[in-house]
């Protein structure tokens, strides 16, 4: 046989690797025990080559506890104006999980500290608002929104910058919208390496996103994601480093309080493959036919007895 590399087929393969990764073991943790934003220093993991045409990643499956809370740092103020009283105060909510009533209850504990008269805020479960007044005839409450941080959850427009005032009555006046201690509802998994064409409306323009994960989980409990099956273009052809973002449907990090959390990614790569004589994977009949047309005819005897004539 000929030692001639012929080309005889050119086809697009793709090369599949499954990528899983644990952030307990991440190289970089970015922002520290939140475990939101980490790196893994993986050596080569798609090398760009005159055959690799483009990648493609898909999230197969995801272990995500429900460590993060609903009430955090970022959202635990509320600034309150009392008539006759000089300075506004901040009531600030211990950072934790909660539902309206325990809210109620650590918002009157902590109001009643540091207000120079008693409130009370109140909870309707058949409308969904939180009511508040102060316990004195005659004093009027303000909540400052410029200096508050926990509009969403008590009921504030979080775009409004009108105050609310709330004045001496009975009964008790409600917030203007419902209280929302939905929490964390959706996890946007957004990566530098991974980036394509997915678009956000956050943004209105393509960003980093891979995916995103419903959260099912209660609180301390765990969300666990299999793979729809969809994947993602991916804009680079060579990836060292695998970079990973967590954030929540507001596009803040997720605080995952030092608890780890799983994923295993599938990495595809689409290349082209040519198919040779020498390469091993031949197509028989063809090759049989190109090796017998390389071999002379000694007589015309010979010749003719390879055709078959039809009797008529």
């Amino acid at each position: 046989m000929s030692n001639d590399t012929v080309p005889i087929d050119e086809k697009i393969i793709i090369q599949s690797r499954i990528i899983s990764l644990n952030s307990k073991y991440a190289t970089e943790k970015i922002n520290g025990s939140k475990l939101s934003n980490v790196s893994f220093d993986f050596n080569s993991i798609a090398s760009k080559n005159r055959e690799t045409l483009y990648h493609t990643v898909a999230i197969q499956s995801a272990e995500i506890t429900a460590s993060y809370y609903n009430v955090t740092a970022e959202n635990n103020t509320i600034n309150i104006s009392e008539t006759g009283v000089g300075a506004a105060v901040d009531v600030v909510i211990p950072v934790g999980n909660y539902d309206a009533n325990t809210y109620a209850a650590a918002f009157n504990l902590k109001a009643n500290s540091v207000l120079a008269n008693d409130a009370t805020l109140s909870f309707n479960a058949t409308t969904g608002k939180f009511a508040f007044m102060s316990d004195v005839v005659g004093i009027t409450l303000t909540v400052n929104v410029a200096a508050t941080t926990a509009q969403t959850i008590i009921g504030i427009d979080p775009n409004s910058t009108a105050d609310v005032v709330f004045p001496d009555g009975t009964p008790a006046d409600p917030f203007p919208r419902l209280a929302n201690f939905l929490g964390i509802t959706k996890i946007k998994l957004g990566s530098n390496a991974l980036a394509g064409d997915n678009y956000d409306s956050y943004a209105l323009s393509t960003t980093t996103l891979v995916d995103t994960i419903s959260t099912t989980a209660v609180p301390f409990g765990i969300t666990i994601f299999n793979s729809l099956g969809r994947e993602s273009y991916i804009k680079a052809k060579r990836i060292d480093e695998l970079d990973f973002q967590l954030l929540d449907q507001n596009n803040e990090f997720i605080n995952f309080n030092n608890v780890d959390w799983t994923l295993t990614i599938i990495l595809n790569t689409h290349r082209r493959q040519t198919f040779s004589n020498d390469s091993g994977v031949l197509i028989n009949d063809r090759v049989v036919a190109s090796e017998k047309a390389k071999e002379p005819v000694d007589t015309i005897k010979e010749e003719l007895e390879d055709v078959t004539f039809d009797l008529i």
